[in-house]
């Protein structure tokens, strides 16, 4: 899809280039934009137009749909605002304001909105998902239901449709049907965030009991990730909270997250969010200030989202910090303990190599480093190293045959995974090995940062075709 993107926008900008007056074309291009996942130039497109033709209801629509995309939700409803004046009862414009005002938690604004565009256009199954949210939110599961329902009738298997399924069965108390909807969820879209951070709960809680119960606000000035447990999967969300609860330190804020795995597995107790705060994206909130406990105007009091795979080196000096927040506590620290032993005990140098695959390689941004690179690599280092044993972190185990010479040690080898949390071992032994290799992923690149005794890190390099070192505090978590 991001491939079509490109082609689309490519396309849209040769013709707005070649009718650079035309503004029906800046709409279609800000739109291919948004597929390709480039909200900011799709705001630039939707901007160029409305400056030919200010009075224009798809601009405004488009307009709204890339600060929407960028997480300016309030300037997003803005211009929103302005498209429903220019045409009022538009179903299109209804929907769009409503889904935004259902993020914003603006729950009864957005049951007016969706109501309204639903009565329009009964066939949109996504405002039909988000009125199932705002009714689940008003703590209507009933209703909720129906509307799941009805985006599922419209079409059958929509993630977000099931996401919502799950979310009622699991407000009425059905675990099992809310676990099996979850798992339709990963397996549709492996990559969406929410359906493997309930799964995720779900299990964690039945097999560990209760996380910590969540502190009570303090009072002091409030930074929330409303998002956390939904953008991103477990290195992500790492990134997420462990950015964001040191700016908050940095700064005399506290920081309000919703239910999320950090709170069973580290025994985060941080305040659940309070009211809707404004949203800010990562990139306008000045995070590199905020480290150094320079809050911006505005930073403050603010919902911030992203993914926070940029350079870590502004996080560098808060490493030690970094690095105690993410601690296992409990029966989890038991567990993680028992199966470094256990691997230690096999040898004297810990090398592990981190193999992604799952729900990677289903596009360009998420490739996937053949596993001859990692074969080469240890070719060169092995002979010299002192009594090593190879770990295997993978979702992939039949892999392990490719490096049989090195008799691999996968998860399974040290005992029963974690419900719901299945990768935690993986994450763990790849955060204390002597050596380790990541693969293009912030779930190794979070568990390199972790290291406390690093002594070599490696990552795939595309241009170079094959791994060289780095420094997972000094440079992106992602290459391109």
């Amino acid at each position: 899809e991001l491939g079509r993107g490109g082609a689309a926008v490519t396309a849209g900008r040769r013709a707005a280039l070649a009718a650079p007056a035309d503004t029906g074309l800046l709409v279609r291009l800000a739109a291919a934009q948004q597929i390709a996942e480039k909200p900011r130039a799709a705001l630039a497109a939707a901007r160029r137009g409305l400056s030919l033709d200010p009075a224009s209801t798809e601009l405004h629509l488009a307009l709204g749909a890339a600060f929407d995309a960028v997480h300016a939700l309030e300037t997003a409803g803005r211009a929103l605002d302005r498209a429903g004046r220019l045409r009022p009862g538009d179903a299109a414009v209804l929907a769009e304001h409503g889904r935004l005002c259902e993020r914003a938690g603006l729950t009864e604004r957005a049951a007016a909105l969706l109501q309204r565009a639903l009565a329009a256009r009964p066939d949109d199954g996504d405002s039909w998902v988000a009125l199932g949210r705002a009714a689940l939110r008003r703590g209507d599961a009933a209703w909720a239901g129906r509307c799941a329902r009805r985006a599922l009738r419209l079409a059958p298997g929509l993630p977000p449709g099931l996401l919502l399924a799950g979310a009622v069965r699991e407000a009425q108390g059905a675990d099992g049907e809310a676990l099996a909807l979850y798992d339709r969820v990963i397996a549709a879209a492996p990559g969406l965030g929410t359906g493997f951070s309930r799964r995720a709960m779900l299990l964690l809680r039945r097999a560990m009991g209760d996380a910590p119960p969540p502190r009570q606000p303090s009072g002091k000035r409030r930074l929330s990730v409303s998002t956390l447990g939904h953008a991103g999967r477990f290195g992500n969300q790492l990134l997420q909270y462990g950015y964001l609860r040191i700016c908050a330190e940095c700064n005399g804020m506290e920081l309000e997250t919703p239910d999320w795995i950090g709170r069973p597995l580290y025994g985060l107790d941080d305040p659940l969010p309070g009211p809707p705060l404004p949203s800010l994206h990562e990139e306008d909130c000045g995070v590199p200030a905020l480290l150094d406990g320079r809050a911006l105007a505005g930073a403050g009091g603010h919902d911030v989202v992203g993914y926070f795979c940029g350079d870590t080196a502004p996080l560098a000096p808060h490493r030690e910090r970094f690095r105690a927040l993410f601690t296992p506590v409990g029966a989890v620290a038991e567990r993680a303990t028992a199966a470094l032993d256990g691997l230690r005990a096999r040898g004297r140098t810990l090398v592990a190599i981190h193999l992604r695959r799952g729900d990677f390689g289903r596009n360009d941004r998420f490739w996937i480093a053949p596993e001859g690179w990692y074969l080469d690599w240890l070719a060169g280092v092995w002979t010299v190293l002192d009594r090593p044993v190879l770990y295997l972190a993978t979702d992939a185990p039949e892999l392990a045959d490719r490096f049989a010479r090195y008799r691999p040690v996968l998860a399974g080898d040290l005992g029963a995974p974690l419900p719901g949390a299945e990768f935690f071992t993986d994450h763990w032994i790849l955060s204390r090995a002597d050596h380790v290799a990541v693969s293009n992923s912030s779930f190794s690149v979070t568990a390199a940062l972790l290291n406390p005794a690093l002594r070599a890190a490696l990552r795939p390099d595309r241009e170079r075709a094959r791994l060289v070192p780095f420094d997972p505090w000094n440079g992106p978590v992602l290459l391109p």
